[in-house]
């Protein structure tokens, strides 16, 4: 029975040891993006996400969070547009990099104090009738061993928060 135990023991520690490894080699980037077609203009999209004033209307983080607390800074328009919340997982802040309205805004996020900090876009081009409407999120996970593996799940996480609110998007631009 204690030859059954130290394999087991054995076992795990090299599974672990392993997984620590393999955690320093994954890459610690990722790139998040999801699209939908939505019939409207660049003009009545860009109303939408060009205003913080207006992201509740389509945003999904309330569906996520219900204790989210957002603050609006001094600009809610144009480059230096700029919004920071508090939030059951965790507090943050956003500021519009870019902002055009023909073809969409970027923006800096900024994670627990600055520690986290991504870029991401909501960007449109003509497509048919409608646009194309792109959400896309890239940065970094610097912590060791498991940014890899949170980065590589980054995808998976992130996703659905899009694609919801990109359908709430289309609903409201199409309205």
């Amino acid at each position: 029975m204690r030859k059954f135990f130290v394999a087991v023991f054995t076992v795990f520690s090299l599974l672990f040891i392993g997984a620590i490894v393999v955690g320093f080699f994954l890459p610690k980037d990722f790139t998040v993006s999801r699209s939908i077609e939505v019939q409207a203009t660049p003009e009545e999209v860009y109303a939408l996400v060009g205003d913080l004033e207006q992201w509740p209307v389509w945003g999904p983080w309330k569906d996520a969070d219900e204790a989210l607390q957002v603050t609006l800074g001094e600009r809610t328009k144009g480059v230096g547009a700029s919004q920071s919340w508090v939030g059951t997982d965790g507090d943050g802040r956003l500021v519009f990099t870019k902002a055009d309205p023909q073809l969409g805004i970027e923006f800096d996020l900024l994670f627990n104090e600055d520690a986290f900090a991504n870029v991401s876009s909501i960007t449109y081009e003509k497509r048919g009738d409608g646009l194309l409407v792109t959400w896309e999120m890239s940065g970094e996970v610097p912590a060791p061993v498991v940014g890899g593996y949170m980065a590589w799940m980054m995808p998976d996480m992130v996703s659905p928060m899009f694609d919801n609110g990109l359908a709430k998007l289309k609903a409201a631009a199409e309205n």
